[in-house]
């Protein structure tokens, strides 16, 4: 079948070796990003989803959390607990996971940025993705040994509900980081601290724009907002405005870095419509051109028209 060429054999294709990257020289310069979805406690629970972020110097586990699952809201909240622990990192290596970055070829409709893009860019991060898993090894392979070892060690605990799992993965992340991290090349530690401008609980919030009308209002998740100010009306009349929202439901609303005082006014549920049992079950009708009907009452020089008998 090949010498008659009705068969064509498919080759292989040959793989090619990949260059291992070096590690960062300073603790802070590169932090790995990824979520784990696994059955970390057996038959005691649900699957759940390990957020770890890896060192890349150090292979030290900095922070870790159990989520039910990958969402901008559960990196938002390790992030804040780990920048409030030791500080801003110089960069972030994750995938290409849609809280990381837009995947849509189209983004003339869409946002260019990501919320997670915004809030790094805020804080002044640099975020970088992956093309492919090998790429950010130290976090995968992290995974795969808190795979095998985190299970057991739950499960010799007694471990039986994620709220627990948390409390566990302190005192655990101490025995792995002794056991598994390196010393960086160089001591320096690349953590900044935060600034009394860094704001977490408002960076890593849910963000849209909205215009103010003439009576300062706009109308968000459908419900009106009014702007309350002492400046002069005209002053704030088509401004663009920021609304923030948190994982709570709270809003902010902010006028470049201000925020603003607003009240809250709810719109009244319509009535349900009025329908016959004609509108329901009987098909509609439409008369003909040459019906009566369409002539009746009409006039020509005073006379009235008389319809097709």
């Amino acid at each position: 079948m090949i010498q008659e060429g009705l068969h064509y054999p498919q080759t292989k294709e040959e793989e090619k070796a990949r260059q291992m990257r070096e590690r960062r020289k300073h603790r802070g310069e590169l932090v790995q990003l990824d979520g784990s979805h696994h059955a970390w406690l057996e038959d005691r629970a649900e699957k759940a989803c390990l957020l770890v972020f890896i060192d890349d110097a150090t292979s030290e586990i900095l922070a870790a959390q159990f989520v039910p699952q990958e969402s901008y809201f559960a990196y938002a909240g390790l992030c804040k607990r780990y920048f409030s622990q030791h500080g801003l990192p110089e960069a972030f290596y994750t995938d290409r996971f849609s809280v990381f970055r837009v995947n849509q070829t189209n983004v003339t409709t869409t946002d260019a940025r990501t919320m997670f893009e915004r809030a790094m860019a805020d804080l002044g991060i640099e975020l970088i993705c992956a093309y492919s898993p090998q790429a950010k090894g130290r976090v995968e392979r992290a995974n795969q040994t808190l795979q095998d070892r985190l299970v057991k060690e739950m499960r010799l605990a007694e471990i039986s509900d994620y709220e627990q799992a948390n409390q566990f993965l302190s005192n655990y992340i101490q025995i792995h980081n002794q056991k598994f991290a390196v010393e960086p090349v160089i001591s320096i530690d690349c953590h900044e601290p935060l600034r009394p401008e860094n704001n977490l609980d408002l960076i890593f919030t849910r963000r849209k724009t909205r215009i103010l009308s003439k009576n300062l209002e706009f109308q968000y998740d459908r419900v009106v907002y009014q702007i309350q100010s002492d400046r002069p009306t005209y002053a704030l009349i088509g401004r663009e405005v920021t609304v923030c929202e948190n994982e709570k439901g709270h809003i902010f609303v902010l006028l470049g870095q201000t925020p603003l005082a607003f009240k809250r006014f709810y719109k009244q549920p319509k009535r349900n419509a009025l329908a016959s049992s004609k509108e329901i079950d009987g098909s509609s009708y439409k008369p003909p051109k040459d019906h009566p009907w369409r002539n009746y009452g009409h006039r020509i020089n005073g006379k009235l028209i008389q319809g097709p008998e």
